[in-house]
């Protein structure tokens, strides 16, 4: 790798592909400057120099290229004649220049030409990067990977995931792959007047790609399909010209099947696959909270802690969480939640294995090392119990939506056979099946059978805390239903509930 003297200006800092890109020129012995519209927020090491600036503002920007031999630009919008005086003055002071373009540009186009508003904007930028002389780098993903957090808010809220073109195959590209390029591009020799096309190793349709989230996240998660017209107006908005929407349709179908391995030439790495990217991004696409739902849990561990104020929460959560890093996944371990009580001292542990003999495994060879490292880590750790259970049934809402706070109701049950007619005596009255409204905020009813008998737990999501006790004062008195059918239960004896709110939840290696 050639030596890059002075700075490297990375603009875009902040984003999905920038923060790779300054990573990855800091393990590389680069000076970053980093250009972002709030320094203060930008939340980067200290020991890259953050200024505030935009792409949009040439005279501010000019105020940054002192000491400045290369920069990676990217645009934050289409405004062509500011971009265009920005590339001027870059040009003005650096030797290099790599471009984040776009796919959608095609090469013998004039940009005046160019098929739509993407391209066209990107087609400008790469003429006025020209024009000035400097060594030059186009890079041009096509689909990115990263587009899927679109789909995010639908799969948090239990809604299908609406598609566009379902059919219709692309290879998206990871975001750590594209900055790697960069990375070289603006370090190395060898990369002047290149055009790089980028995309993943392999080609998904968009169908396949949301039932890769669902088996990496154990998720069963519907869809359907959305008018391509109607996605791109919304994208836009309402008063978008027709020429402008037509591009964006186009480009939905652009290039449909390009395949590259272009990241693996130039960087010698493999291009990270779909999969991976998910496994990366599983708390971005889901939230917080389990797929309780997952069909393939053989045996579910609830196992509760006590510290001693708010603090200890959530170094202890956080703790737990960090741990996993350092140490192997254990086999059979499909996901594992923890969650932090409203009372500022309990955290739960909800885990989700293949099987009970996969938890004993790992109880015998890994449990001791976990324990005392997180005891290390945070003092005063006092673990309450741990309960083996199954998942038995489930009342969903007719109109799901995303859970802020999850509730625990536990009962002490004399057998099996007692819970389990509980539960479906609960059911037959709940409004998932007799068609009442839902009282308000409550968001699903998860209900567990421990495996010895001995307990029945109900796992009650609701929008927030306070949702629930609107539902405890309206619906939960002595003399309301639920808590008659719980006195007229025989063997079945209340332990009470807590509130919990969500912390982390992760997930076992994507398989694959």
């Amino acid at each position: 790798m050639a030596e890059t003297h002075g700075t490297v200006l990375v603009t875009g800092a902040t984003g999905h592909v920038g923060r790779h890109v300054v990573a990855g020129l800091r393990r590389a012995g680069v000076r970053v400057r980093a250009l972002t519209r709030d320094p203060a927020t930008a939340e980067l090491p200290g020991d890259v120099e953050v200024v505030a600036g935009s792409q949009l503002d040439p005279p501010g920007l000019r105020r940054h290229l002192d000491g400045v031999s290369a920069a990676f630009v990217m645009l934050p919008g289409f405004d062509t004649d500011a971009l265009t005086e920005s590339v001027r003055v870059v040009g003005e002071h650096v030797e290099r220049v790599v471009l984040l373009s776009s796919g959608a540009v095609r090469d013998g186009l004039p940009a005046a030409d160019q098929p739509g508003t993407i391209a066209h904007a990107h087609a400008v930028v790469e003429e006025a990067i020209r024009a000035t002389g400097v060594s030059w780098t186009f890079l041009r993903p096509y689909g990115f990977a990263v587009n899927t957090l679109e789909w995010a808010e639908a799969i948090r809220s239990r809604r299908p995931v609406e598609l566009v073109r379902p059919e219709v195959p692309s290879a998206p590209v990871d975001e750590r792959d594209i900055a790697a390029v960069a990375v070289r591009a603006l370090t190395e020799d060898g990369h002047d007047g290149a055009r790089y096309e980028l995309t993943g190793p392999e080609l998904l349709t968009p169908a396949r790609q949301l039932a890769i989230v669902g088996e990496v996240t154990g998720r069963d998660i519907a869809w359907r399909e959305r008018p391509a017209e109607e996605w791109a107006r919304t994208l836009l908005g309402r008063d978008a010209a027709d020429e402008v929407v037509a591009g964006i349709v186009a480009g939905v179908t652009d290039h449909p099947g390009v395949r590259t391995d272009t990241v693996a030439w130039v960087t010698g790495e493999r291009a990270h696959t779909y999969r991976e990217w998910v496994a990366a991004h599983t708390h971005d696409l889901t939230g917080p909270l389990p797929p309780v739902s997952r069909t393939d849990a053989g045996h579910v561990l609830v196992a509760t802690w006590r510290v001693a104020d708010a603090g200890s929460q959530r170094a202890a959560a956080a703790a737990a969480v960090d741990d996993w890093r350092d140490r192997p996944w254990p086999a059979g371990l499909l996901a594992h939640s923890v969650l932090l009580g409203t009372d500022g001292h309990t955290l739960v542990h909800y885990s989700q294995w293949t099987e009970e003999a996969a938890l004993e495994d790992f109880r015998r060879t890994g449990r001791a090392a976990r324990n005392a490292a997180l005891d290390e880590a945070v003092g005063g750790i006092e673990r309450l119990d741990a309960v083996g259970y199954r998942l038995y049934r489930e009342a969903l809402p007719e109109r799901p939506f995303e859970p802020g706070a999850v509730v625990l109701v536990s009962f002490r049950t004399d057998s099996a056979d007692t819970g389990e007619r509980f539960v479906d005596e609960l059911l037959r009255r709940h409004p998932a099946t007799t068609g009442e409204e839902s009282p308000e905020g409550m968001a699903g009813n998860h209900f567990h059978i421990a495996v010895d008998g001995s307990r029945m737990l109900n796992w009650a999501e609701f929008a927030t805390v306070e949702a629930h006790e609107r539902v405890v004062a309206d619906r939960l008195q002595a003399d309301d239903d639920v808590p008659q059918l719980v006195e007229r239960t025989a063997g079945l004896e209340p332990m009470g509930f807590q509130r919990f709110v969500p912390y982390r939840t992760l997930y076992g290696p994507p398989a694959g």
